[in-house]
């Protein structure tokens, strides 16, 4: 289990312990002085609902509000799934996924701003916005919590939609990588100015790969986490050009930066590297590569990783390398997850990455029968 897994289901075990204590302590002693009887129970379920679908949505509002002072568009919104994006400059609805607890405000930069787009606001705001929700609960909450019947039922509903907001704050302010990209990690990262003009650099770059424009993709000297993926956009580039040596050499300024950046987006260009070195040398070329320049501790890190940069790598590692069809199977039966989290930019270069790998691993190995694993292209 990755480290960010650890830290994650220990997050979400502190934030549900505090709701469990929650409903037995507090919820469980208003209950004899509600006079709901056996109605209690769907009485604070409602309330949590509610909870969930009023936060989710003052915390998409609260970034759209920040993304506006800050001087961003807004390209699209998603609350709980539902989604209204913005596409050839009109508004359209429909149910998507969303990188996030609740939802997603996606944004750009704004063209011809006289001021570079200052991310703070947008990254603030969701918790400002929950933590005066917070306050104006628990005061309305200490005016009425006495009172029996309805303006006391009302106190005990409000101040469980404010300890879910409370909940939802507490996983959004962390300054961890956690299973979803958080405010309070993307804070951490764009104190630096570097981080700030990568930020925005990538937001505008994602933008406008999706929307099918060509992209000139800078390329940053000094890496961060936030440069190092901006480069790897250019690195995707180069990889679907096949200018397998133009993009080695961008991900050896990530590589050789390993004390700048995350363990995860280390590992990470270290794959691309090696995929690079199998795929596009012989055999004897790529296995001296592999022997002299990934250390046993890389091997197995690749391994473990459910990025797709470190899937293909690693099936051509065990297939070509090691000759190895069960660990080729093990890594391949993650494709399907790890793709869908995948970024929808990089989705259909990485199943041409892909499959391109298996194929030279089918190639071979023909008695392996491994083609149900290609996947299918969704690009019309």
């Amino acid at each position: 289990m990755k480290k960010q897994d650890i830290t994650g289901t220990i997050v979400y075990l502190l934030i549900l312990g505090f709701g469990a204590v929650f409903v037995f302590t507090v919820l469980k002693n208003h209950s004899g002085a509600s006079g709901l009887g056996d109605m209690y129970f769907l009485f604070n379920l409602l309330a949590i609902v509610v909870g969930v679908l009023f936060n989710a949505i003052i915390f998409e509002v609260a970034h759209i509000l920040g993304a506006i002072l800050g001087r961003y568009s807004i390209t699209s919104v998603n609350i709980l799934g539902l989604n209204i994006k913005k596409d050839n400059n009109k508004w359209k609805v429909g149910f998507s996924s969303f990188d996030g607890l609740s939802g997603e405000t996606r944004i750009v930069p704004k063209e011809g701003a006289k001021k570079a787009s200052n991310p703070y606001p947008y990254l603030l705001f969701g918790s400002l916005f929950m933590v005066a929700e917070v306050i104006v609960v628990m005061t309305v909450f200490s005016m009425y919590k006495a009172e029996l019947g309805g303006l006391g039922n009302l106190a005990y509903f409000l101040l469980t939609v404010g300890v879910v907001g409370l909940m939802m704050f507490a996983y959004n302010i962390l300054p961890f990588e956690l299973d979803s990209i958080t405010d309070g990690y993307r804070l951490t990262k764009v104190t630096n100015p570097k981080n700030r003009e990568a930020f925005n650099e990538l937001l505008k770059v994602e933008y406008d790969i999706a929307q099918g424009k060509e992209v000139d993709i800078k390329v940053f000297k000094e890496i961060t986490n936030y440069t190092a993926d901006l480069n790897l956009n250019k690195v995707y580039a180069l990889l679907d050009q096949k200018k397998f040596d133009e993009a080695d050499e961008i991900l050896d300024g990530i590589v050789n930066a390993k004390e700048s950046v995350s363990a995860n987006v280390y590992i990470r260009a270290k794959a691309q590297k090696v995929y690079i070195h199998i795929i596009n040398n012989e055999i004897e070329a790529a296995n001296e590569y592999y022997e002299k320049e990934v250390p046993v501790s890389e091997r197995r890190a690749i391994a473990d990783d459910n990025s797709m940069a470190c899937i293909r790598a690693y099936i051509l590692m065990a297939g070509l390398l090691d000759k190895s069809r069960s660990e080729c199977v093990i890594v391949l039966d993650k494709v399907g997850s790890s793709l869908k989290r995948t970024p929808e930019n990089r989705k259909e270069i990485e199943i041409t990455l892909f499959n391109e790998a298996l194929k030279k691993v089918n190639e071979a190995h023909p008695k392996w029968e491994l083609d149900k694993y290609y996947l299918t292209s969704n690009k019309k």
